[in-house]
């Protein structure tokens, strides 16, 4: 009985893959256009959640999409390029409820259809208008128009060049006569320089917009120009002025008198602060922007502050007390609404919400409602995106439930292919037919999702977008391995791995677009970056294909995928004179090898450089789950009772790692190892594996290196070493640092260090605050600092900071502490030593934290720690690795292997529980 049920399934399911071939053709030709309507007075608003419809339907990560790609995508008077919201007007002038009107002009019914989307029609209207004009301001201001409109096409250089006709035909007239049309071409001017990735550029353009704004004390839009500016300032990763700017701006605005442009300006602050990482900040002004709202009783306004309120709660990882809140905000956002242009936003995040909360009755009870709505939304790429998002929605449904049939999804997706054609809107095309393809991925159909990602890709391609671009190459590469991990067995794998390494390259000239937002809205990297490079390595180390062209692309593949993991992680480019691996330890550290460490689904890939040799590589296959002993080392590691099971699970690693290249490392005499670790394995202190007969640490010296690329290193001079020492052993009780316990020991730590005959100079307990520090720091030139304080160093740069007598010294305040540029000092930090209770918590992304704390310090290398330290057993440690740091021939990599000796040695700290836990991050030397 059993077997005759899953067989009618199989055969239903089967039924609906046999029609959906025909389906969409069909509907091409049958389905009649949906019809613009007369929407009233509305304010044309946009969720970011709910338009992230570029999204891989792999993905269900709730990131918010970056405001980087709005730039690239979506002109500031629709839905508000930068910090998002309504955004500025320009050449179309409008209230701050957009009425969409009939009109006889060509200008007027141009405009219109910018507004509803309709762009490729509205630049044949502003082209003919521009040739029957003979006025010169007007030809400027319909130029100028026609930018916004081959900006939205993807047409980039045209759109570039209608605003430098429309400037050459301004500069011709007394711009004192012309204020308004410079102001709004400059403003043009900015937003398509920005989405060039000219943001230097984009801000002196935004600067002058502001400042003839600011003339012709039009206080709303000189508001919005800065908000612009604080994009582009984002964007060059200069996060203080940004700051300092929208702070700048809450002052002004507390001065206005409550309006709906007041509303729409703290809506668009607080989405500009939740930007700039200052999540409080964002809550505070998103809620003002509620509160004006419902003082002036405007329903799209109050529903337009919901639904930012709720795109705040809604971030990647957030937890399920945030995602209710966030469900109640956009429940309230779609109640609150009187039309379908921002009450289908609400309901699309909603519906996502739900699906993500696995609150199945609620999801399939609203997604019709959905479907029936978006009937009601003008033609335009608006009504395309919602369109496209549901079809999404719905395919994350199917894997839960046999409804909506393929058929259904299949038709919402017909629909809005024939929209986009009938707009000749090539971007949101591609996106039809990308998602399209993915549902013949899906039903294994490969050839039909062979033809519709390749039309997706080429149409993307035409418009130089590849910030979509590497979407379908990703999904062209799983296509073409028809869905199987081991491409080599079935599939195209030559034309799987050259897929891939176009989604690889495409991702590496957007990344320094991408970084430039904060991390909640930012692409997540596991969900929608990650899975690229971990499969074009997949592919590059399969058995078959694994020569020594494909190693060291794969290494370069995980050495980009680390480099954009820290700069993820700090909010910016990472640009130093840096020095490959391959060279130092070819030429200047012939005692030196790499292991890079892999970890692809079930499997680990190690790849090993030895000094000028080529490169090696393995597989370790265990049955075991890799995630699941890294755990159960980790938690035993911490437990100083457990002597047998840091054995058993550290000899596991070590035959994972080490063991199958034991004969390699001795053959080069080798006695330093230098670990390039991913996911997991980034927790373990590499030192603590064991062989049976020793740990690691007792055969070679141990260091972690992020990439392929360290800065250049150089040993340490004992005679000429200044140290900088600061602790703290009472942490304040106050509202920014409690809960961090008294550190009785740190002063004897420092005391300890002075006893070795180094130049310590000390900054102890109360004198210990940020600015006696940084007075301090910047009176000589010091090798190294010691910091002896509570710290935490998290996943990410809010959870990143060490405790002072006044408080927090957080990440971001690094770059001013440690850079040597204006400073009295003329050279950088060679070690950062953390050294404290909680300086690194047991996420993987610890030694993120570590490492971005390095780079942000300028310093070449850093020792910390990855779990709590003992404060007492750091007494004898510090003394005994200051004591050897900077001696001839030994390295800071072998004075830490020296001191944690020690501590091995010793009845009372031989358990890794004390030595086990320090790490050093960077130049090993």
């Amino acid at each position: 009985m059993v077997r005759v049920k899953k067989l009618a399934g199989k055969q239903r399911q089967q039924f609906w893959y046999g029609i959906l071939a025909c389906l969409t053709t069909l509907l091409c030709i049958l389905v009649s256009p949906v019809v613009a309507r007369d929407v009233g007075s509305q304010e044309l608003t946009t969720s970011v959640v709910a338009s992230d419809f570029s999204r891989d339907l792999e993905n269900l990560s709730p990131n918010l999409s970056p405001k980087r790609r709005e730039a690239l995508t979506t002109p500031p008077s629709l839905v508000g390029k930068g910090a998002g919201g309504l955004g500025i007007e320009l050449a179309y002038p409008s209230n701050v409820k957009s009425q969409i009107v009939a009109s006889s002009s060509p200008e007027q019914a141009a405009k219109n259809l910018y507004m509803t989307g309709r762009f490729s029609q509205a630049v044949e209207l502003l082209q003919q208008a521009y040739q029957t004009n003979g006025d010169p301001v007007e030809k400027a201001v319909i130029l100028s128009n026609l930018a916004l409109n081959l900006h939205q096409l993807g047409r980039i250089d045209e759109a570039t060049k209608a605003i430098e006709d429309a400037i050459a035909i301004l500069q011709k007239i007394p711009q004192s006569s012309q204020l308004p049309v410079w102001a709004q071409i400059w403003d043009v001017k900015g937003n398509l320089e920005l989405a060039q990735g000219k943001a230097q550029a984009a801000l002196s353009s935004w600067e002058t917009a502001a400042s003839l704004y600011q003339q012709l004390k039009d206080s709303d839009k000189a508001i919005l120009a800065q908000i612009n500016q604080a994009q582009a300032l984002q964007a060059l990763g200069l996060y203080r002025r940004e700051i300092s700017l929208l702070q700048n701006l809450t002052k002004d605005l507390q001065k206005q008198p409550d309006s709906l442009a007041k509303a729409a300006s703290f809506r668009n602050l607080g989405e500009a602060l939740a930007l700039a990482g200052d999540f409080p900040q964002a809550q505070k002004h998103l809620q003002q922007s509620l509160e004006i709202a419902q003082k002036l009783a405007s329903p799209e306004t109050i529903a337009t502050a919901y639904l930012s309120l709720g795109n705040l709660d809604y971030i990647p990882g957030s937890n399920t007390k945030q995602k209710k809140t966030a469900l109640a905000y956009y429940e309230k956002a779609a109640i609150s609404s009187t039309t379908a242009t921002s009450k289908i936003p609400a309901q699309l995040n909603r519906l996502r919400l739900l699906i993500e909360l696995e609150q199945w009755a609620e999801a399939q009870a609203l997604y019709p409602e959905i479907q029936s709505q978006i009937t009601n939304l003008p033609l335009g790429r608006s009504a395309i995106y919602a369109q496209v998002n549901l079809a999404q929605r719905l395919l994350e449904m199917r894997q839960k439930f046999s409804e909506p049939n393929p058929e259904t999804i299949a038709k919402i997706l017909a629909v809005a292919r024939q929209q986009a054609q009938q707009l000749q809107d090539v971007r949101s095309e591609s996106f039809v037919l990308g998602n399209l393809g993915h549902l013949y991925e899906l039903s294994q159909q490969w050839s039909i999702a062979q033809d519709l990602t390749k039309q997706a890709l080429d149409l993307s391609q035409s418009i130089q977008a590849p910030d979509i671009a590497y979407r379908w190459y990703w999904q062209m590469g799983r296509i073409l391995c028809q869905g199987k991990p081991h491409c080599d067995q079935s599939g195209d794998i030559t034309g799987a791995i050259a897929a891939y390494q176009q989604a690889f390259n495409s991702l590496q000239n957007i990344r320094g677009d991408l970084i430039a937002t904060n991390k909640n809205v930012q692409f997540s990297f596991r969900e929608t970056v990650e899975p690229v490079y971990r499969r074009l390595v997949d592919l590059l180390l399969q058995s078959s294909t694994s020569s020594q062209e494909n190693l060291k692309q794969a290494r370069n593949v995980i050495e980009a995928l680390q480099v954009a993991k820290l700069q993820n992680f700090l909010q910016q480019a990472c640009q130093d004179s840096k020095l490959e691996l391959d060279q130092v330890i070819d030429s200047q550290d012939q005692t030196s090898a790499v292991i890079y460490a892999i970890i692809l689904n079930d499997h680990l890939e190690v790849i090993l450089k030895r000094p000028n040799k080529e490169l090696s590589h393995y597989t370790a296959s265990p049955q075991e789950k890799i995630q699941d002993v890294v755990k159960l080392l980790y938690d035993n590691l911490q437990d100083d009772s457990a002597y047998d099971e840091v054995k058993d699970y550290g000899q596991q690693v070590y035959n994972w790692l080490i063991q199958p290249i034991e004969k390699e490392l001795k053959e080069s005499n080798i006695k330093n190892l230098i670990f390039v670790l991913d996911g997991p394995l980034r927790k373990i202190p590499m030192a603590s594996l064991y062989d049976g007969q020793q740990y690691l640490v007792e055969k070679y010296s141990v260091s972690l290196a992020l990439g392929l690329q360290v800065r250049e290193p150089k040993p340490l001079n004992r005679e000429t070493m200044k140290v900088l020492a600061a602790s703290l052993t009472d942490p304040p009780e106050n509202q920014e640092v409690s809960g961090f316990s008294r550190l009785v020991n740190v002063s004897f730590e420092v005391k300890e260090i002075k006893k070795t005959g180094l130049a310590v100079d000390w900054i102890a307990d109360q004198e210990f605050t940020t600015k006696n520090f940084n007075k301090e720091l910047n009176t000589a030139n010091f090798d190294v600092v010691h910091l002896a304080t509570h710290g935490l160093f998290g996943e990410n740069r809010e959870n990143t900071f060490v405790v002072t007598a006044d408080g927090k010294l957080k990440i971001d305040d690094f770059d001013q502490l440690f850079s040597s540029e204006g400073q009295s000092r003329k050279q950088k930090i060679d070690l950062l030593i953390l050294s404290a209770c909680q300086t690194a918590t047991g996420n993987d992304q610890a030694v993120m934290g570590i490492a971005g704390t390095i780079v942000q310090a300028g310093a070449s290398s850093a020792i910390a720690s990855l779990w709590d330290l003992d404060d007492e057993a750091s007494v004898p440690f510090m003394k005994e690795f200051y004591q050897h740091l900077g001696q001839p021939n030994i390295s800071r990599a072998e004075a830490l292997r020296l001191a944690q000796q020690s501590l091995l040695k010793s009845d009372k700290y031989d358990h890794p529980r004390y030595w086990g836990p320090y790490v050093l991050v960077g130049s090993w030397l």
